[in-house]
């Protein structure tokens, strides 16, 4: 296996660029996300986070962390089973041993939910910051502008990336470093969850917010392939399961059911119909906590 840099390695015919290894929070594009709040929040005083997710997720195990690790206050809006938040490990365990708060509701109780864990810290003093589910922050998405545009001049341009797509944020923050470089990349999401529709509406409309934030021309392309879905978020085939089962010893990377090895699956399959000339990157958003989770 040879490193092109600190964070790309290739394994086969493809490069994987290590989002596992950001170095804070426990990795992943969800503690890159949370990091990329982090002048935000203390220059502007704030105390406390309310934000959601579901009871293995990501980026309210990076939240849940942060608050721990600089003395704030956490309020967690989980949607899912509680007696199998309980039960699980990965993200869920993680999150149950910081102080986060947790409140448990349904998918169609979130807002509300939040709402009212921001006004009971308010009346208590304190000054929350309303975190969006999954990062959705333009802080968040600059995390991954500048991580792209260094990537580039680093000398590194992949003819394609393929990464696992749910909120949309990494791959418009992908896709809008790659405008901002001038690399001719494309960028294409595996939706873990979402419609084609659905998924590339919301990342067409934050690439758009970045692109108007940044000064940075629009003009990057929306893909988003939900081909391999296999009935949902949290379903996956024998094809994904077998490639999570022996990801370590292949690829050197924990690859789970849920995102990296739906995305991954789905690169694999694309490739094989429609081969291309020039270097190919996944996205590695990190899977070490969802592997372990269930």
């Amino acid at each position: 296996m040879s490193f092109i840099s600190e964070n790309i390695q290739k394994v086969q015919d493809f490069f994987i660029y290590r989002d596992d290894l950001y170095p804070s929070l426990g990795g992943g594009n969800k503690a890159r996300k949370m990091m990329a709040l982090d002048k935000v929040l203390k220059t502007q005083g704030y105390n406390a986070i309310v934000t959601t997710g579901g009871i293995q997720s990501n980026h309210c195990r990076a939240t849940a962390v942060y608050c721990q690790k600089y003395g704030m206050e956490c309020t967690l809006v989980l949607h899912g089973n509680e007696s199998e938040f309980h039960r699980q490990l990965g993200n869920a365990k993680i999150i149950r041993d910081t102080n986060a708060s947790l409140n448990f509701c349904d998918p169609d109780e979130i807002s509300e939910t939040m709402d009212a864990a921001m006004r009971e810290y308010e009346e208590n003093s304190y000054k929350p910051f309303y975190l969006y589910g999954g990062g959705h922050t333009l802080d968040g998405g600059k995390a991954y502008i500048d991580a792209v545009v260094k990537m580039v001049e680093n000398g590194f341009t992949p003819a394609q990336i393929y990464l696992p797509t749910g909120t949309g944020s990494t791959q418009a923050g992908i896709l809008a470093g790659i405008s901002k470089s001038g690399a001719n990349t494309k960028v294409i999401g595996i939706s873990v969850g979402r419609s084609k529709i659905k998924a590339e509406k919301e990342v067409e409309e934050f690439y758009h917010r970045l692109c108007e934030a940044y000064d940075i021309p629009c003009n990057g392309e929306i893909i988003v392939d939900d081909s391999f879905l296999c009935g949902g978020y949290q379903k996956y085939n024998d094809a994904i399961e077998n490639i999570a089962k022996y990801s370590l010893s292949y690829y050197d990377i924990l690859l789970d059911t849920t995102y990296t090895g739906k995305a991954f699956y789905g690169m694999q399959e694309i490739l094989k119909e429609n081969p291309v000339d020039g270097d190919i990157l996944f996205w590695y958003t990190g899977g070490m906590f969802n592997y372990f989770g269930v």
